[in-house]
């Protein structure tokens, strides 16, 4: 098992020479594909390790005209079902008692915040990966991932939301659907000079509360963008990278969880491993798992296109 000690590479470095208290701050990925609101959660049967939704089929129109006195033929309703089971994930950081003694930075707090932070980015990566999965996908030309080259246009756009119109996919209460998209798409849809085309947030006029992450909207679908979003590398024509761009409506896909996420600190000494109370333990565990909602059909279509930025 590695452990941060005081010969960990750059270590030395804090400690001979004049190092600022604040250390420099990571660039990191919006986490937008668990963000509550854009997902229906899911109860974890108790005894099992299986969350299932159940589904009751619509009647089919009945358009044939009573006999009279004659009762119709009965029906019985249509039953079916989905489920998904839930995985446990987790990582630690451990730090040794003299680099933390050493050290001009409180690693202990450093590495409660990395654990937070790595147990929220794996959670949205996880999550992203089950909604790439899905069978309902579109592209932005041709008929395959592989003949993929053209960029995110709001004409696709439009398509998208009336592609979800077409299949009595409702809107979310605002009236609109969501989409995740990657920055290099966001760049196209923003550089799109339609009329009535794109609108940043701060343009907005009719007070709608934001989304966490949300960069504007267009054709009735409001967008957020994460460098998490799927990307394809070389995927397309001309082995260029292949952008996925997630549209949905309320209840597309679901996220539970048979062991909520949890935080850990095993202090110096704290098991028989550490009997010279040499190092301290920081770490995160969560038992978890995500589905796409298919069985009454799909809330969602998965848009992939090009991008003209590299």
């Amino acid at each position: 098992m590695a452990t941060t000690t005081t010969a960990t590479s750059g270590f030395s470095d804090l400690v001979q020479e004049l190092v600022k208290e604040r250390a420099e701050e990571e660039l990191r990925a919006r986490l937008v594909h668990a963000m509550p609101g854009n997902f229906l959660p899911g109860r974890l049967i108790k005894g099992t390790n299986f969350i299932r939704f159940a589904r009751y089929a619509d009647l089919s129109v009945s358009t044939t005209a009573l006999t009279e006195a004659t009762a119709p033929t009965d029906q019985e309703l249509t039953i079916a079902s989905e489920a998904f089971s839930a995985t446990q994930y987790g990582g630690t950081i451990a730090v040794s008692d003299l680099a933390n003694l050493d050290s001009p930075h409180e690693l202990i707090s450093i590495a409660a915040e990395k654990a937070a932070r790595q147990a929220a980015d794996t959670i949205d990566v996880l999550v992203r990966d089950v909604l790439q999965a899905g069978a309902s996908v579109k592209y932005s030309n041709g008929a395959a991932r592989s003949a993929v080259s053209a960029a995110l246009t709001g004409a696709l756009v439009k398509q998208m939301f009336w592609n979800l119109q077409k299949r009595n996919v409702p809107t979310f209460a605002d009236g609109t659907y969501r989409a995740i998209i990657t920055p290099n798409q966001a760049y196209d849809l923003e550089a799109d000079t339609a009329t009535g085309g794109w609108m940043d947030v701060h343009k907005y006029v009719d007070n709608s509360p934001l989304l966490t992450n949300e960069i504007g909207r267009y054709a009735g679908v409001r967008f957020m963008v994460s460098s998490n979003a799927k990307v394809f590398a070389t995927a397309g024509a001309s082995s260029v990278d292949v952008h996925s761009a997630f549209f949905f409506g309320p209840q597309a896909y679901t996220i539970g969880d048979s062991q909520s996420l949890s935080a850990y600190f095993v202090p110096p000494g704290g098991d028989h491993s550490d009997p010279l109370a040499q190092k301290a333990i920081v770490g995160w565990k969560v038992r978890f798992g995500a589905m796409l909602l298919d069985e009454a059909g799909p809330r969602y279509v998965r848009l992939e296109t090009a991008a003209t930025t590299v």
